[in-house]
């Protein structure tokens, strides 16, 4: 067991798991990285680190400074426990509609969290972030513009969040002796997706890089919206642009809510694997990947995060 001087220290470097009773026989083996046992609970902890660092050493982020940020919750969560831990003051911008538990453990770690309003989403329906947060976004892109000493980490454009996820992947690749024949993940704003593509493709082009979006977006990442039409390049875009018009994604697919939510289910029951809605969507697809591989090869995924943030509802959010 290792010893650490930091919280911080504890984040990445997480185990992956081999999945044994929602698999079925003669398919491939599928992993999954649990990227829920990060401090904050989620992946999001190993992007909020990687921009706060290199905003400080770039000299956009000082002390006294407030950082801010547009986020569904996980980012949020994360800005939140990592910009406090550094001494920052934290406000986060949500969309209404989010669980009460992810603004209570946002309030947990000292951040305001402020919610603007959101037209209703419907019990079925999943939640594309890179939809919903554009409104908070534009919040956040005014208050840089007007208020000192005011950063705000973007994370749907910052490259420092695929920087961190290229070491994600390379984490998978090495964990699992380099043999990795697919990957599959939800999209979100793009950073984990891509990251781990251009790490794993980089060791290995042949591997299969599959992306998840909920089926209920309005503008399907899968029809070629890569963009939220009617705004401009400093709220939309962003990482899944770059993503998918550099051709590192080999397909994406949509998992219904209900799919996401069932799997997700299974994963605690089943597995014993505390983890949220996102990864029963990335898991249900990586399962139908890995019947069509058969026998012999490896899937990998992630789980994005921790069960508690929706425990009150259950809704595939990215």
């Amino acid at each position: 067991m290792r010893v650490v001087d930091s919280v911080l220290d504890l984040i990445g470097n997480t185990p992956m798991v081999k999945l044994n009773r929602v698999t079925n026989e003669g398919m491939a083996d599928v992993y999954v990285k649990c990227e829920n046992l990060n401090p904050s609970g989620s992946l999001k902890d190993r992007i909020v680190l990687e921009m706060i660092r290199e905003a400080e050493a770039e000299g956009k982020l000082k002390p006294g400074y407030t950082i801010i940020e547009a986020s569904t919750g996980n980012t949020g969560t994360a800005v939140s426990f990592v910009g406090g831990y550094l001494g920052y003051k934290v406000e986060i911008y949500m969309p209404e509609g989010m669980t009460l538990e992810r603004i209570r453990l946002m309030e947990c770690y000292g951040a305001e969290v402020h919610q603007l309003e959101l037209e209703s989403i419907s019990e079925d329906e999943s939640v594309a972030g890179a939809e919903v947060e554009i409104g908070t976004r534009q919040r956040c892109l005014e208050l840089e513009r007007t208020r000192p000493k005011t950063w705000w980490a973007r994370q749907f454009s910052n490259p420092a969040n695929t920087r961190a996820h290229y070491k994600t992947g390379l984490e998978i690749y090495y964990q699992m002796e380099g043999r990795v024949d697919a990957f599959v993940a939800s999209i979100g704003v793009g950073g984990t997706l891509y990251g781990v593509a251009k790490a794993l493709k980089g060791e290995n082009p042949d591997v299969r890089i599959v992306g998840v979006e909920p089926a209920s977006a309005n503008y399907p990442i899968s029809e070629g919206h890569y963009r939220m039409p009617g705004f401009s390049d400093e709220i939309t875009g962003g990482i899944i642009e770059e993503m998918m018009e550099s051709g590192i994604v080999d397909e994406v697919v949509k998992v219904t809510n209900r799919n996401a939510i069932e799997m997700s289910d299974r994963l605690v029951k089943e597995e014993g694997l505390f983890c949220g809605i996102s990864s029963g969507a990335n898991v249900y697809h990586a399962l139908k990947v890995a019947a069509e591989m058969g026998p012999g090869r490896r899937v990998a995924t992630v789980l994005p995060d921790n069960r508690d943030r929706y425990l009150s509802e259950k809704k595939y959010t990215t």
